[in-house]
């Protein structure tokens, strides 16, 4: 046997020994996102019945303004909405309630602490607007967030990917016994 010196090659790429580093890090952050994900946004105190029905009111007259369309033509949709008609809130037995008035949907905006905007109305003003900005506004006061379909799919998509990586963990570890 000859007593010579092996030598490394100079092309051999060397270890990183700041693997295990890099993936305490990704753990630690991890942790943080799943600690965020489970706490929630903060929750935001109303003051009082009035400023509840200013934030509602507000949300209302945002996204009736995004539409673009005037406030009669939002009157007339609701009232289509609910079938609203003259003959059928004087008939016995009575089929619906009088139609909204333009006047008393500009009070319910304008004057909102005055005349509250009753919740049965949101449902057509989401339908109306395409959008849910009432409704989130008032679940925001709770630290919560309005999901639409695409996003409860995603996060359908992402529970989904949790589990397979769990199964396959727990594969991986049936496998090394």
């Amino acid at each position: 046997m000859s007593k010579s010196r092996k030598k490394l090659d100079p092309n051999q790429k060397t270890f990183d020994f700041t693997f295990n580093e890099k993936v305490d890090r990704y753990v630690e952050s991890k942790k943080e996102i799943l600690n965020a994900i489970e706490s929630g946004p903060p929750v935001t105190q109303i003051e009082n019945e009035f400023e509840a029905c200013i934030e509602i009111s507000a949300a209302i007259k945002k996204v009736i303004r995004t539409t673009g369309m005037s406030r009669e033509q939002v009157v007339d949709k609701i009232n289509d909405y609910f079938g609203r008609t003259i003959k059928g809130s004087i008939k016995e037995p009575q089929t619906c309630r009088k139609p909204l008035s333009l006047n008393m949907l500009n009070n319910y905006l304008s004057k909102p602490t005055e005349y509250p905007i009753p919740a049965y109305y949101l449902y057509p003003i989401h339908h109306i607007t395409k959008s849910l900005e009432p409704a989130a506004t008032i679940v925001a006061a709770q630290g919560a967030r309005i999901a639409t379909g695409i996003e409860l799919r995603q996060m359908t998509l992402g529970k989904l990917e949790e589990n397979i990586k769990e199964m396959q963990k727990l594969k991986r570890d049936l496998g090394k016994r």
